[in-house]
């Protein structure tokens, strides 16, 4: 039972299913990679009982195997070889690599039998989402996937669809993403699901950004959801929610409101910054007509520094606040605009940021939230 197939090709495939294999497990075989032929199509497989994912070429031979195999072991060999035609012949879970006529490397696999089988999704929704799509919906949410595994449903992103929009919302209680767009799905009734931030990144990674046509074939069933092409298929388990009502900390009364340079003040929170406390990233923000003075007063290390950015102020009376400023830098990093809309109302409030767009965007609604920090009087 032997393949011949490019070192190219096959690295490829073991680059897409190896980010998938956990970095420890208590069971051994899931520290391995399926490798399967049939039907002149060689799959690779790989899990961590939580996401699965089968990627898959096109080959010339008319045999079959499936064993499994070290993901660490197989990856390292195939790296380093020459680039050209490898030869793999599976012997009783012996897999043998020859490449160049002069490299022949062994490895002992274990029965693809006892490799976990891919999830099967039951009462199933299906929908198709452009990938051009699901890539912003999913930068501009998952940034904010709380890392507190005491509240397992706020480590991932949720997602809601109905026969108008689909969208994604993310929150850790600091702050927020959400992107929301209208009209690009076709689906019967109201559904969504809580969705690991690992499958959803991993799946913006491989899937083809360079044809800008790319559709991605999604299944959502009760425990599961499903995401596929042409070359993978990618299973994640869903996360048990409920999800919290995020549009209650969503402010709607925001009388202030600060257009500014999205670029000049992220430099300027960047520069100030580094002098904030390392603790709290704390950095003072004192919005007025006469411009945004952004600052840092640090007593442990007995430094301070400011600068002024220009604005379009609409208060009527001067407004001082504190950020994070690796949170509110990391939000503007994924405004794409030039310019940024902050709404605010006082200094406990969620201080809201919108992309301004110089010409109306239809069809899409973004919004980020952060929570102000409080800011010690100075003594």
């Amino acid at each position: 039972m032997a393949l011949v197939i490019e070192k190219k090709a096959l690295l490829d495939l073991i680059q897409k299913s190896y980010p998938i294999v956990p970095a420890k497990s208590s069971l051994q075989i899931l520290s391995n990679l399926q490798l399967s032929l049939e039907d002149g199509t060689v799959e690779i497989m790989a899990t961590d009982l939580d996401h699965s994912i089968r990627v898959f070429s096109k080959v010339e031979s008319e045999d079959s195997f499936e064993v499994t195999v070290n993901a660490k072991k197989l990856f390292e060999v195939v790296r380093e070889l020459h680039d050209g035609p490898l030869k793999i012949v599976v012997d009783e879970n012996v897999v043998t690599i020859e490449s160049g006529g002069s490299f022949v490397c062994k490895i002992a696999g274990a029965d693809a039998h006892d490799f976990p089988a891919f999830p099967v999704l039951e009462e199933k929704k299906n929908f198709e989402v452009p990938l051009t799509v699901l890539k912003d919906l999913v930068q501009k949410s998952s940034f904010a996937v709380s890392r507190d595994e005491s509240r397992a449903c706020l480590c991932g992103v949720l997602w809601e669809s109905d026969q108008d929009s689909t969208g994604m919302v993310a929150t850790d209680g600091h702050r927020l993403g959400s992107c929301f767009y209208q009209d690009v799905i076709n689906v019967e009734s109201k559904l969504s699901g809580i969705v690991s931030p690992k499958s959803l990144l991993h799946l913006v990674r491989i899937a083809n950004a360079e044809n800008p046509d790319t559709v991605i074939h999604v299944s959502m069933g009760v425990k599961y959801v499903l995401f596929s092409d042409e070359n993978f298929t990618l299973c994640s388990k869903l996360i048990e929610g409920p999800y919290p009502d995020y549009d209650k900390v969503i402010p709607k009364n925001n009388p202030k409101t600060a257009v500014v340079d999205r670029s000049l003040m992220q430099e300027a929170v960047r520069r100030v910054s580094v002098l904030s406390n390392q603790k709290t990233h704390l950095v003072k923000f004192s919005f007025s007509h006469n411009g945004l003075e952004i600052a840092v007063l640090n007593r442990d290390i007995g430094g301070e520094a400011r600068q002024q950015v220009p604005i379009e102020w609409s208060g009527e009376e001067e407004h001082v606040v504190g950020f994070n400023a690796l949170y509110l830098s990391e939000i503007l990093s994924i405004i794409g605009t030039d310019k940024v809309r902050m709404e605010m109302n006082t200094q406990i409030s969620a201080c809201l940021l919108f992309p301004v767009y110089e010409e109306e965007r239809q069809g899409c609604r973004e919004l980020f939230l952060i929570m102000p920090l409080r800011i010690m009087e100075e003594r």
